[in-house]
């Protein structure tokens, strides 16, 4: 039997992915900047735009995870437009930048780069592949009052901290010298 696309079952989705998403951006920074940050919008150790974007995808590419070809693509364009978006808005909202890829070669506006872009196709391929379907499975065995139950709490958890988070950006724009966006981290060494 197919997964469901339920609002229980996505939502577990956004949470695995937006907390599995923060992890990878801790891992990747303490790599190329040589130091811990807390790489996400929010306090709590969760990067939404990683949720968000694999809620949209297991839905959108229920019928095609077979094709590498269209995983690939996919990655490639969609993470890297959600990117862009993302970091577009944010730049806008709070006159900020949570990452800056300026001293990357081909690289739009710093907000997505070339390199990124292709592991994002790669990176695609061996998510829908490999780990989203065992994310799936194992979301398939929990029982629905407890789906039911994570969702309440982390949902709002997620609220209060997203409010907090906003609050926090807003102050953000009062320390800000010039008309340039403040670098919130470091990227590089």
């Amino acid at each position: 039997m197919p997964f469901q696309y339920g609002f229980l079952e996505l939502f577990l989705i956004f949470m695995f992915w937006g907390v599995a998403g923060w992890l990878i951006e801790v891992v990747d920074m303490r790599i190329e900047a040589g130091e811990f940050q807390n790489r996400g919008f929010l306090h709590m150790p969760f990067c939404p735009m990683y949720g968000v974007g694999m809620a949209a995808a297991s839905v959108g590419l229920s019928g095609v995870k077979n094709s590498y070809l269209i995983l690939f693509a996919f990655g490639v364009i969609f993470c890297s437009v959600l990117e862009y978006i993302v970091g577009g808005i944010m730049e806008r909202l709070f006159h900020t930048k949570w990452w800056d890829y300026s001293h990357m070669r081909f690289n739009i506006k710093g907000r997505v780069c070339l390199r990124n872009a292709i592991l994002f196709g790669f990176a695609s391929i061996l998510v829908f592949r490999v780990v989203e379907p065992i994310v799936e499975t194992v979301i398939g065995w929990i029982p629905v009052h407890i789906r039911m139950l994570i969702t309440m709490i982390f949902g709002a958890a997620f609220v209060i901290d997203l409010v907090l988070s906003a609050r926090r950006a807003w102050a953000y724009r009062g320390l800000q010298k010039g008309d340039q966006p403040m670098l919130i981290f470091k990227a590089h060494r």
